[in-house]
C-alpha cells in the first residue's frame, strides 16, 4: 500500500540504509562459508571413498558459488567497511573461485545501467536464449548445458571484463585494461590458486586439487549462478510476459523471492532474495535490503511485490512456461 512519505524523506530513507553498515551479518555469511569448506576438506581428509567425494564435491560446489556471490557483494563495495578490508576480502573470495575482481566489477556496473533492454544487458546472453526456447526438456537442457558453451564468456567477462562474443554489447567507450595492467590484476588470482592447490596436495592426493577444487567451480558454482540469472531476470517475460511487441526491447526486469532459509542460505545468499530491491539501490548493503524492499514496495508504485514460492516451483514454471506466438523468434 502507498505510503505518504515526500520523495525528500523516502530519498533520505534510502540514504540511511546505504550508509548504515554492520560487521555480523558480512562476518557471519563469510564464517559459515568458510567453516563449510573446511569441513568438507576434513571429511574427505578423514575418509575419502566415492560416497565421501561426492557429498564432498557438492558441499564445496556449493560453497565456491556462495564466494562467488559474496564477491558481487565486494564489487558494490557493501560487503565490509572500512573500503580497504572490502577490497582484500573481496579480492580473496573472488582469487579463490577465478574471478578478478576488479575487472568484473568493471563489466557488473554495465549490468546496472538504467533503463537498459534485455538486449543491451550485458548478461543477457546467459538468459536471451533460454527464454526464447521451447520449453520443457528443449528449455530444461539448454540451461544445463548451456552453461559450458557461455564459460568462455564468463571468463572473458571475469577475467578481462569484456562483454559477450557478439560483440554487440561489449563495453562502450570504457578503455580496456592493457596486458601489463590485466597481468598485475591477474597476479592475486594466480598466487591465491597456488596457495589452494598446495593445500590439497599436502592433505589429499596430487589430483585432488583438479577434481575437488576446480571442478566444482564449474560444474556447480557456475551452473546455479546461471540458474540463479535466469530465475531472477526471466521471470517477467514469462509473467505476465513481454510488456511490448518486440522482446528484444523490453526492459531489463528481475524479482524478490520470498522463501525459507535453506534456499536462502544455499541459492540467494548475500541478499539475492531481494534482486529487485539490489538493482533499485544497488549501493545498499545486502542485509539492509528487506528494509529496503519493504520500503520501495510501500512508497513506489511501480515496484513489483516479490514472489512467493520455492526457487524449484519458480524454476519449474519458467520451464513450462510457453512464449507467445508473436514474440517468438524476436531476440
Amino acid at each position: 500500500m502507498p505510503t505518504d512519505l515526500s520523495t525528500a524523506e523516502l530519498r533520505q530513507r534510502i540514504a540511511d540504509l546505504r550508509q548504515r553498515r554492520r560487521w555480523l551479518p558480512s562476518l557471519a555469511a563469510l564464517g559459515s562459508t568458510f567453516a563449510i569448506l573446511a569441513l568438507a576438506v576434513g571429511l574427505l581428509r578423514w575418509n575419502l571413498n566415492v560416497g565421501t567425494g561426492l557429498a564432498a564435491f557438492l558441499v564445496i560446489g556449493l560453497m565456491q558459488y556462495r564466494l562467488v556471490l559474496a564477491s558481487h557483494e565486494a564489487t558494490h563495495k557493501t560487503l565490509l567497511q572500512p573500503v580497504w578490508l572490502n577490497e582484500a576480502v573481496g579480492l580473496f573470495c573472488a582469487s579463490l573461485v577465478g574471478v578478478s575482481l576488479f575487472n568484473y566489477r568493471r563489466a557488473h556496473l554495465e549490468h546496472h545501467k538504467y533503463p537498459q533492454s534485455i538486449q543491451d544487458d550485458i548478461d543477457g546472453y546467459i538468459y536471451r536464449p533460454i527464454i526464447k526456447c521451447r520449453p520443457g526438456w528443449p528449455r530444461f537442457w539448454l540451461l544445463l548445458t548451456g552453461n559450458y558453451a557461455d564459460i568462455l564468456t564468463k571468463l572473458r567477462r571475469k577475467f578481462i571484463g569484456d562483454g559477450d562474443l557478439e560483440g554487440s554489447h561489449a563495453l562502450v567507450g570504457v578503455e580496456k585494461p592493457s596486458v601489463g595492467t590485466l597481468l598485475v590484476q591477474l597476479l592475486p588470482l594466480a598466487g591465491v590458486q597456488l596457495m589452494v592447490a598446495a593445500f590439497f596436495w599436502i592433505l589429499l592426493p596430487w589430483w585432488s586439487y583438479l577434481v575437488f577444487w576446480l571442478a566444482p567451480i564449474f560444474v556447480v558454482a557456475l551452473q546455479l549462478d546461471r540458474v540463479r540469472t535466469f530465475l531472477e531476470h526471466g521471470y517477467n517475460y514469462f509473467f505476465p510476459g513481454p510488456p511490448i511487441g518486440n522482446l528484444a526491447e523490453a526492459p531489463q526486469s528481475t524479482i524478490d523471492v520470498q522463501t525459507n532459509f535453506l534456499e536462502r542460505y544455499l541459492f540467494a545468499p548475500f541478499g539475492f532474495s531481494d534482486h529487485q530491491a539490489h538493482h533499485a539501490q544497488l549501493t545498499v548493503p545486502f542485509y539492509n535490503l528487506p528494509e529496503l524492499r519493504e520500503l520501495l514496495n510501500a512508497a513506489q508504485p511501480g515496484y513489483v511485490r516479490r514472489i512467493r514460492a520455492s526457487y524449484f516451483t519458480i524454476l519449474a514454471r519458467m520451464l513450462h512456461a510457453p512464449i507467445a506466438p508473436e514474440f517468438e523468434g524476436k531476440i
